[in-house]
């Protein structure tokens, strides 16, 4: 059931009022945006006056692309005009005047994409968008998510292609001269989805912090495949490193695919049958420790966890549970929602890296979530 539009936001409607008739453009030139809003709803929605964002969305609700109008996310530019933009849109969705109306509608403003820095668009305004919708996919499904990917800069639009490619979203795009949307034709994504596992605290790490000098990464840079991943800046007597936009999303594909296969994948990997209040649990004299203990009989109950080997360094502002994981099953992990982020060292049935980490992403579900 497909309920919720994600529109890419470019300038055309403003263009457009520009050269409109003396009201409109009044309102326009005083930023009246409740009255430029209300004066728009007298305009056909399919006129050229209202822009590429309205006539787009027009054609979709018109050919039936929604089963229902539930949420209308506009991803604006990090302008002025991109943000007025934006509310414009807003006001206009969200009357009750609007035969398209739609319960909740919002616009996003995408940090750093702006056509005057060439280093923001590329390091922060594309990484922004993918973030945007890959944070929309979590929390909703893409069976929900349609993208209208017509209006904005060039870059931004083919970019919203592939993520719908590699989110499996349909994404749509209304041709100046068309007089309705057509969907996009797929664009190859590739996928390796054992690299990912993998590389998985790597893309935590830099997901997490966004930008990180080089040295201070936790994995190495060790293989041409993955040096290819990232975006590498000169910072004074070291580089500073981030995850490329194409890889952000490569990332998010990832952990869609996995949440997808894991149980699959789980398979594939050996259980322990020990009885879990057999499990051998060793734990320093420490603060914290009846509620390690308390955790660890918890986590004792999964089949991929063979012993608790000891309890960890307290790390009180670590926000992913997953600290460190080893080839051969070992998973450091933190309770990141006690005040001290106290943790434990867990021995698991992991025979490799993949396996190891897949674990991990399954522990986490299961014992961290819900905490």
């Amino acid at each position: 059931m497909r309920n919720i539009l994600i529109c890419t936001v470019g300038t055309s409607l403003f263009g457009n009022i520009r050269n409109a008739e003396k009201s409109i453009k009044q309102a326009f030139e005083t930023k009246n945006w409740n009255q430029l809003a209300l004066l728009l709803l007298e305009q056909e929605n399919s006129a050229r006056i209202c822009g590429a964002e309205i006539n787009s969305i027009t054609s979709i609700c018109n050919k039936d692309l929604l089963t229902s109008k539930i949420r209308l996310i506009f991803l604006v530019s990090d302008t002025e005009d991109g943000k007025n933009t934006g509310q414009v849109l807003k006001l206009y969705y969200s009357n009750q005047k609007n035969p398209l109306k739609f319960e909740k509608s919002d616009f996003r403003v995408l940090e750093g994409l702006r056509d005057d820095d060439v280093k923001a668009f590329k390091q922060q305004g594309l990484k922004n968008l993918v973030r945007e919708i890959s944070t929309e996919v979590r929390n909703f499904t893409p069976e929900a998510i349609t993208i209208n990917a017509t209006g904005g800069y060039k870059a931004q639009i083919s970019f919203a292609g592939m993520i719908g490619q590699a989110l499996e979203i349909p994404v749509y795009y209304l041709f100046e001269k068309f007089s309705e949307v057509i969907e996009l034709p797929p664009q190859p994504v590739a996928l390796d989805l054992a690299f990912w596992l993998n590389n998985y605290l790597l893309f935590v790490q830099l997901e997490d912090e966004q930008t990180i000098e080089e040295s201070k990464l936790e994995v190495n840079l060790d293989s041409e495949y993955l040096y290819s991943l990232i975006d590498k800046e000169p910072e004074g007597e070291t580089n500073l490193v981030s995850l490329s936009a194409m890889r952000v999303l490569f990332n998010e594909r990832c952990r869609l695919q996995f949440a997808k296969q894991e149980t699959t994948i789980l398979s594939l990997i050996p259980q322990d049958d020990t009885e879990p209040e057999r499990k051998p649990i060793s734990l320093r004299d420490d603060h914290g420790q009846d509620s390690l203990y308390k955790f660890s009989k918890k986590i004792c109950r999964s089949h991929y966890v063979k012993k608790i080997i000891n309890s960890l360094a307290f790390n009180s502002r670590r926000t992913n549970p997953i600290l460190n994981t080893t080839d051969d099953g070992i998973i450091e992990f933190v309770l990141t929602w006690t005040d001290a982020g106290i943790g434990l060292c867990i021995q698991t049935t992991g025979r490799n890296k993949a396996e190891t980490n897949t674990i991990a992403l399954h522990l986490q579900k299961e014992f961290a979530e819900n905490n």
